[in-house]
């Protein structure tokens, strides 16, 4: 009685990576519920692969001596059978109570080499729960979606490869690596958008998802949703995706749950959803924090009786403002009204400032009718700068400034209250310093309403993600113009990274930019009553908006007139162009990091080959800056922004206007004259 008491059992060790709860395990083998003998044994069986299984659900008392997972190929369970590892163990069980564990096969074994399945004594031959398997196992395996048909960035791969419910694999992937802000993304719906998410890279240790600034050369990677992201049934597309300008570098959408049946993810080789790569937390003490932009700008902020001392902390550039403070609506976050702090470290990184202004209208500040964005004392009617400035730092390529604003002022013109015992709608954005030390429009500002109650109980941001980036020296690049130069050569060609355009102009770029004359984006000076032409290769085909990309000359810092609203449009001027020709591009030979490359000239002669549609068809526009035209003006692209940099236009070329080639042969000629004359 008892030897056929224990006969057969089919047992799973209690191990590591135990999951509770409910969960994606794989396809339920037909009748897949285990039929209960002995000792308590139940439990529900998943197919999660040809070579594992899970039991869902599965309970044994764990009493008897010599209690294992069984499968064997005889029509019933039978001493003649194998051991099956139980959450990686082979040992004897112990005890469960409604767990879920993992089976695996031994090697050279697939789940069609069995019948069945129990939880067996070897020593009383005991058979204490089975089930046995129908003819056929609905067995889950990868599912290719295809190959990744190009958008931009000459992004594409052999085939994209769902692996498991939570991984996905891109098979030979290219990318030219110049994208400012590209991640590997997926979402819900069938189209990209900023909605979706990140998803990490299995070959990076530490991946947040973020593409390196390097080219792909026909690598394969596999990607994994984050845990707290859901799973692959819960998006509806991969591909590559551009955060900062919101551009589809390509993708592959994703079939319903119901024609994907893939393996279960096993977490062996997951990321950890937080970076683990080096991070930096502002040296401030503060009692809350608010993450503007996700790694990028952070309001901490401490309330005193009378005051609320507040810490802002941005990854920018000196010469670069962050602003933050009360709406201009209580029910919307309103710019319009708005009573801001703007806060900035000098371009020579000495001098910090933290100034008091208003926001009367849309527009930069109107200094001879005190209209616009402006200071409270430059305001009309005006009021006064009740803003003190505190410490600042500028570490690991973030800048924080602290300062003290009064809750309450007598400020009735330009000051609002601040309250501390409710939700306030706020404003924010990030933007360049004038010349003049008046804050310029905004780059960056909020894309919904922002609520924050300033009295509330504390909270944590996120430290900061740290690269390897912050610390390249930026390319000197030499400035374009000079006396009897009147003619200019126009291409787009690659960004170049932290050390080309993000570095010379403080933007992250779009991964390419205008190459004036074979040098990336170089500073022009031009002679006022002196016609110029402009022989422009942009690209002319406008249904591929990647390469289409016409020139124009304004007095818009950052481009892309095409983009912006009526309103946004209204001030701004355009002195010549737009104007396109067939796309003559500088690119990459290889997979060449312009971060080795400590100049320019090396970079671009190293890596880069200048590629022109055929026929080559430039466009050419001729402009004459006169005694109206601006100081300093900008060439760009039309259609997109911060693609282009600086016109400074100047009545006479000075030393102090020439450029910077020039000057240094000035400097060199005139010292060899001095020594000729010594000698």
């Amino acid at each position: 009685m008892m030897a056929e008491f224990y006969k057969l059992l089919l047992v799973i060790y209690c191990g590591s990576i135990i999951v509770s709860g409910e969960g994606y395990y794989g396809k339920q083998i037909t009748n897949g519920k285990i039929r209960t003998l002995a000792h308590r044994v139940t439990g529900t069986v998943y197919a999660a692969s040809n070579k594992r299984l899970y039991i869902v659900g599965f309970s044994y008392d764990g009493t008897a001596p010599d209690a294992f997972a069984w499968m064997g190929s005889s029509d019933r369970p039978s001493s003649a059978g194998d051991i099956i590892a139980v959450n990686g163990s082979s040992g004897v069980l112990g005890s469960f109570s409604n767990d879920v564990v993992r089976l695996d096969l031994p090697d050279g074994k697939t789940l069609s080499d069995y019948k069945w399945l129990s939880i067996w004594c070897r020593r009383f031959t005991a058979n204490f729960g089975d089930l046995i398997f129908p003819a056929q196992i609905d067995t889950p395996a990868p599912v290719s979606l295809g190959q990744l048909e190009t958008r931009a960035h000459k992004v594409r791969a052999d085939d994209v490869i769902v692996l498991n419910h939570r991984q996905i694999k891109l098979v030979n992937l290219d990318y030219d690596g110049n994208g400012p802000d590209a991640y590997y993304w997926g979402g819900s719906g069938g189209t990209p958008n900023s909605n979706g998410f990140a998803l990490a890279d299995e070959s990076r240790s530490g991946s947040t998802g973020k593409l390196p600034g390097q080219a792909l050369n026909g690598k394969t990677v596999t990607v994994t949703v984050p845990a707290n992201r859901g799973d692959v049934f819960s998006i509806g597309y991969v591909g590559l995706w551009c955060v900062q300008f919101t551009q589809d570098f390509g993708h592959v959408d994703i079939p319903p749950m119901s024609e994907l049946n893939v393996p279960p993810f096993d977490g062996e080789s997951a990321v950890p959803i937080a970076p683990t790569k080096d991070t930096y937390t502002p040296p401030v003490t503060r009692d809350n924090c608010e993450v503007l932009i996700d790694d990028t700008y952070q309001v901490r902020w401490s309330v005193t009786a009378t005051d609320i001392e507040v810490s802002l902390s941005a990854r920018i550039f000196p010469g670069t403002y962050m602003a933050f403070g009360l709406s201009g609506s209580e029910t919307s976050t309103l710019m319009i009204g708005s009573d801001v702090t703007v806060a900035w470290l000098a371009e020579t990184g000495i001098k910090t400032n933290a100034v008091d202004y208003y926001l009367s209208a849309y527009q930069q500040c109107v200094v001879s009718s005190g209209s616009g964005a402006c200071t409270d004392e430059g305001s009309t009617p005006s009021g006064t700068n009740d803003v003190i400035v505190g410490e600042s730092s500028n570490e690991n390529g973030i800048i924080t400034i602290s300062y003290t604003k009064p809750l309450s002022t007598s400020d009735t013109n330009t000051d609002k209250v601040i309250a501390t015992d409710k939700d306030v709608f706020v404003s924010w954005s990030i933007g360049p310093i004038n010349p003049n030390g008046l804050a310029a429009k905004h780059r960056q500002q909020p894309s919904s309403d922002v609520k924050i109650n300033f009295g509330r109980a504390t909270s944590e941001c996120p430290a900061f993600t740290v690269g390897d980036k912050e610390n390249l020296k930026k390319w000197e690049i030499p400035k374009a113009g000079k006396e009897g130069k009147t003619e200019f050569q126009l291409d787009m060609g690659q960004a170049g990274g932290p050390r080309g355009y993000e570095g010379i102009t403080g933007q992250p770029g779009w991964g390419i930019a205008w190459y004036v004359d074979g040098f990336i984006i170089p500073e022009i000076t031009l002679k006022r009553n002196v016609t110029y032409t402009f022989t422009v290769n942009g690209g002319s085909d406008e249904t591929i908006q990647a390469s289409y990309h016409p020139f124009y000359i304004t007095n818009d810092e950052e481009g892309g007139y095409f983009q912006k609203t009526p309103e946004e449009q209204q001030g701004l001027v355009i002195y010549a162009g737009p104007v396109n020709g067939s796309l003559c591009e500088y690119q990459s030979m290889g997979a060449y990091n312009p971060d080795d490359f400590e100049t320019f000239e090396k970079y671009r002669d190293t890596s880069l080959n200048r590629v022109c549609d055929s026929p080559e068809e430039p466009a050419t526009v001729t402009w004459t800056p006169d005694a109206d035209t601006p100081d300093l003006v900008y060439y760009h692209c039309y259609t997109h922004k911060w693609l282009g940099w600086k016109i400074n236009i100047v009545d006479d070329y000075t030393d102090a206007s020439l450029p910077s080639t020039t000057i240094s042969m000035v400097t060199l000629i005139a010292s060899m004259l001095i020594a000729i004359i010594m000698m």
